[in-house]
């Protein structure tokens, strides 16, 4: 499926070939790019080596356009949220962990809720998911 990825708040695209680009910022406050595979469910991330995450920390996301935060606190305190759009313009709530290494995707319709990775139960209650997005 061929998709486009959006921020939700200035509707900036975020994705550039196969990868979606987001901004990050690690507890030294330190920021750097983080690539990330269109593919839902494949958690390979691309950085620069000198932008250091370790393995379990948290990390702070926002748009690379509008640099507002991504996080949705109305979810969860640990979850990040951009857009998918796919190729009928149908568009979905994409949500994420903030926690760099978690393998923790959710994709949202008005209809279904699905999700991706071995840590996607560690959140969320996918039955009340739906209302809380």
């Amino acid at each position: 499926m061929k998709a486009n990825y959006i921020c939700p708040h200035c509707r900036s695209f975020l994705n550039v070939g196969d990868r979606i680009i987001i901004a990050a910022k690690n507890k030294k406050n330190e920021r750097g790019l983080l690539l990330l595979s269109m593919k839902l469910g494949d958690y390979e991330v691309m950085k620069h080596p000198s932008f250091n995450i370790e393995e379990g920390e948290k990390i702070n996301m926002s748009c690379p356009s509008c640099n507002h935060d991504l996080k949705k606190r109305k979810v969860h305190e640990n979850l990040y949220g951009i857009i998918m759009q796919d190729e009928e313009d149908k568009e979905m709530q994409i949500l994420f962990s903030g926690t760099y290494g978690e393998k923790c995707t959710y994709r949202i319709t008005d209809k279904d809720v699905e999700s991706f990775g071995k840590d996607a139960g560690k959140y969320l209650d996918l039955d009340n998911l739906i209302s809380m997005s």
